[in-house]
């Protein structure tokens, strides 16, 4: 059995790790790349659309675990300042394709690229030994709370689309049988 004292530590250590990756790695960079004129939600969802190019905007809410409703207002943003644009198709005009438009992907190239920078900034910091404890003790964090669970490796994936990579530990352990 683990003490107490032991999990409120980690609880401490988990909460410092996930304000960095938020504070530094995406709200601070979206301040300084997009003259915070777009959200931390905005820039997901152009990831998103990023990682998978076209995709329909019931695709895009399933993919950032929000409504359908709430993926439309989203894009009805992003539309307005010129960074995704729609695509109906003509044949259903219910199917709505969103593409980023130039823009969109320059802007979300550009901070992809700055926030991988950032990360491997701090990475180096780290010695070896330390970078690989931190990849193992992570994917060995991720499969313990996931179990066995489909339904929460699916919700929790990242679906990385054309980034998807065979180390990542919920698809590599067969847990999702792929990562959209």
């Amino acid at each position: 059995m683990i003490s107490e004292d032991w999990t409120d530590e980690a609880s401490r250590v988990s909460d410092l790790f996930v304000g960095i990756l938020f504070k530094t790695l995406s709200q601070r960079l979206i301040a300084e790349l997009s003259d915070a004129r777009v959200s931390l939600p905005q820039i997901q969802a152009m990831r998103y659309i990023w990682l998978h190019q076209n995709v329909l905007i019931g695709n895009l809410a399933e993919g950032l675990m929000i409504s359908y409703p709430s993926a439309t207002n989203m894009v009805n943003r992003l539309e307005k300042q010129g960074l995704v644009e729609r695509i109906i198709n003509p044949t259903d005009r219910r199917q709505v394709e969103v593409k980023l438009t130039t823009q969109g992907v320059n802007l979300t190239s550009l901070m992809e690229e700055e926030r991988v920078s950032r990360l491997g900034e701090v990475l180096q910091k780290m010695n070896d030994e330390d970078r690989q404890s931190l990849l193992h003790g992570l994917s060995s964090f991720i499969l313990a709370a996931v179990g066995d669970d489909k339904e929460a490796a699916e919700e929790i994936c990242l679906r990385c689309g054309s980034k998807a990579s065979n180390n990542c530990p919920v698809r590599y352990n067969n847990i999702i049988e792929h990562c959209k």
